[in-house]
């Protein structure tokens, strides 16, 4: 296995706790304010390890 193969499935393994509960969203809403809690929890994640504006040069090479 490579290293790519290897990030795949560590990545896998760390979201299936997020795919679960999205599972347990009982409606459109709930989803809804689910991906807004992720969001906010992964920019903060984001600033944290690679500073905001490392975050935001990230998003704006994404969006190119």
């Amino acid at each position: 296995m490579d290293d790519r193969d290897a990030i795949k499935q560590r990545m896998a393994e760390l979201m299936q706790p997020i795919h679960q509960q999205i599972l347990m969203c009982d409606d459109r809403k709930d989803q809804l304010m689910m991906a807004s809690a992720m969001l906010i929890a992964a920019k903060d994640l984001f600033d944290l390890h690679i500073g905001e504006t490392g975050r935001r040069t990230m998003f704006k090479d994404m969006l190119k």
